[in-house]
């Protein structure tokens, strides 16, 4: 189910990129962005949402010149930022215009996550299954399971299995 404030922007053409498990709640607000191309990248942006995922009020799903996967039961909490690709940085360039960093892209989160609100989950980052991430974080590399991680940039705070 979405919410009809919810936002979805995607390429007509492009729909088989985005696969929604069953009973996936999509929150007032959100802005959802899947393109399977860009001019900024050659890799393909696509979007799994599993069973029972929830993303809730607020947020802002960008799966474009890479993949954004969200495995069964994951929670998204309010006004959270999830990010499958970056600009690179060259010297002297328009930072807007540059290519997208094909290096670090992709987002994957595991089955049972929670990620609470206001969290930035960025390219590359791996999040492992039954994590959670405190709110406010911002989440870059690898995110083993069963851990909680928080802070800027998120680190280990302590094992929850």
């Amino acid at each position: 189910m979405s919410d009809p404030t919810a936002i979805w922007d995607y390429g007509f053409r492009d729909l088989e990129i985005i696969e929604l498990g069953e009973r996936v709640s999509i929150g007032a607000y959100s802005e959802i962005i899947v393109f399977r191309r860009t001019k900024h990248s050659s890799l393909e942006g696509r979007l799994t949402l599993g069973d029972g995922v929830v993303i809730s009020t607020g947020v802002n799903l960008r799966a474009a010149g890479g993949a954004i996967s969200v495995g069964a039961g994951s929670a998204i909490s309010q006004h959270c930022v999830v990010v499958a690709a970056n600009h690179r940085l060259e010297p002297g360039a328009a930072r807007i215009h540059t290519a997208w960093d094909e290096t670090c892209c992709g987002v994957e989160i595991g089955m049972n996550v929670w990620i609470g609100a206001g969290c930035i989950v960025l390219p590359g980052a791996r999040i492992g299954d039954n994590a959670v991430i405190a709110a406010g974080s911002v989440v870059r590399g690898e995110v083993p399971a069963g851990e909680l991680w928080g802070g800027v940039p998120a680190k280990y705070i302590k094992t929850i299995e």
